[in-house]
């Protein structure tokens, strides 16, 4: 049992300057409000007056997800001009929030319920995707907080907080009782506490109002939280199945599409959480082959390919991020090829390097894992190098190349591969490779593979077009 007992003994606690949850920079982003004229002069200066935050917070506000036009963002105020205030905001409290949790060596419990957050977050906003891109990403940020008071007391090192949790998981149904008895406390009553003592938002503590269905927003919060507690349990479990009927409902698709989303947002729960630099979370965060497993596969009608470049198109015009077009090119390689692994890379300028974000198939979460390809180390004659200068498919085969693997030889053991570049005007964007796991690759594989390319390459300009248009003169 903790000495630490009712609402005023922990508030007191999180409160105190010990606790990294809520720093004085976060705090002062929560009190931002788009009301204020000033507003965007203050975010500007709590950015400026924390390098690091800058840096990671320009970082993710370059992101495919965020930036349509991909014309490189150097500065706040610009962030602020292409994104809009409430986005520059959200995407600051949120890598904040993120970066103040997973400070010095966080316990395994708060990363795994840190990354649970991430994933509900992830998967709430893609509810919402009909919404204008300053809600969706108020959904985000409520469902990242939506279990504040749990995250807090996790994050304060004692230890009622996890004993609490693990009492809690083991029975849901008893949390009241757990939450009075273990910690003295309501748990939910210090969860609506803190959302408004910290300034959190109105859509967050809507979110914690249970008894009341509230608006589609809300909503969406707490399916995104109940799907990152119940994923677990796999695509066809009663729990989940029912999830996905409910998702449904929230988005006015079939049952079908809704399972298809989440289990598209559990694998672009990974890519954000790359973005945002919680590389920590990732480990925790579900692994979409590992739900694909638990479905029972469908016998192939020849169409699938077509399907997904169907899918691609959707997207496209339905106004969705380049992060999950690039995810829909990815399992149309993946799946509709079908190719065995796949990957997409996103090339950093700044470091000269490619980030791997996009994973498909067997053994490739440690492409993930295993960081950065640095550009440097490249030589002549290596597969990429060859790729970076013409800028143009290639099909490697082994027995027929004078091309090396050179940096790509921990990817594969001698087998086909193929290698596509992503580009804005001649700029590389991004690197595609795929691979067979050790089968040699088809002509109509790579035809399929060159399509994708050139149908993501097109959507690209369309972007980047539509955004210069819609950008502030």
């Amino acid at each position: 049992m903790s000495e630490i007992r009712g609402l005023d003994a922990w508030i007191r606690l999180l409160s105190d300057k010990e606790l990294p949850t809520l720093n004085a920079g976060v705090r002062a982003i929560c009190e931002l409000r788009e009301d204020d004229e000033s507003c965007a002069d203050d975010l500007t200066k709590i950015l400026l007056r924390y390098a690091d935050l800058t840096s990671r917070v320009l970082r993710i506000a370059n992101s495919v997800h965020y930036n349509r036009s991909l014309n490189p963002i150097k500065t706040v105020s610009r962030a602020i001009i292409q994104l809009g205030f409430v986005n520059l905001r959200n995407i600051t409290l949120a890598s904040s929030l993120i970066d103040s949790f997973l400070k010095g060596k966080p316990r395994d419990l708060l990363i795994q319920r840190l990354a649970r957050s991430f994933h509900a977050a992830v998967q709430a906003r893609a509810m919402v995707g009909k919404l204008d891109s300053e809600k969706r990403e108020q959904v985000f940020i409520a469902a990242l907080l939506r279990h504040i008071g749990e995250l807090a007391i996790l994050a304060s090192g004692q230890a009622a907080g996890e004993t609490f949790v693990q009492a809690r998981d083991a029975n849901p149904a008893e949390e009241q009782r757990l939450s009075q008895e273990i910690l003295g406390l309501d748990i939910n009553q210090l969860n609506k506490t803190l959302i408004k003592e910290w300034a959190l938002g109105d859509l967050v503590a809507e979110a914690c109002e249970k008894g009341s269905k509230g608006s589609v927003m809300a909503q969406a919060v707490n399916l995104g939280n109940e799907l990152s507690d119940n994923l677990h349990r796999g695509l066809d479990s009663p729990e989940v199945k029912q999830l996905c009927a409910r998702v449904g409902q929230v988005c006015d698709s079939s049952t079908e599409q809704a399972r298809k989303q989440i289990l598209l947002m559990a694998e672009e729960a990974s890519v954000i959480a790359s973005t945002y630099g919680a590389e920590r979370l990732l480990n925790q965060l579900p692994r979409a082959e590992e739900l694909q497993r638990k479905v029972v596969e469908q016998p192939r009608t020849g169409y699938e390919f077509q399907s997904h470049l169907n899918n691609i198109h959707k997207l496209m015009l339905d106004g969705e991020s380049l992060s999950r077009i690039m995810h829909a090119g990815l399992m149309a390689l993946h799946l509709g090829s079908p190719m065995a692994r796949v990957a997409i890379a996103m090339m950093d300028h700044k470091s000269k390097s490619l980030d791997v974000r996009y994973i498909a198939g067997t053994d490739t979460d440690r492409w993930r894992l295993e960081g950065n390809i640095e550009l440097a180390r490249l030589r002549k004659g290596d597969l990429l190098h060859e790729l970076l200068r013409t800028q143009e498919c290639i099909w490697y085969q082994p027995e027929k190349s004078q091309l090396t693997l050179g940096i790509l030889k921990n990817t594969q053991n001698k087998s086909d591969a193929m290698l596509g570049a992503l580009k804005l005007d001649k700029r590389i964007i991004a690197v595609i490779y795929a691979d067979d796991g050790g089968i040699p690759m088809s002509q109509s594989q790579f035809e399929a593979f060159q399509l994708v390319i050139n149908q993501l390459n097109l959507i690209l300009r369309f972007f980047a077009d539509q955004a210069s248009r819609s950008a502030p003169q």
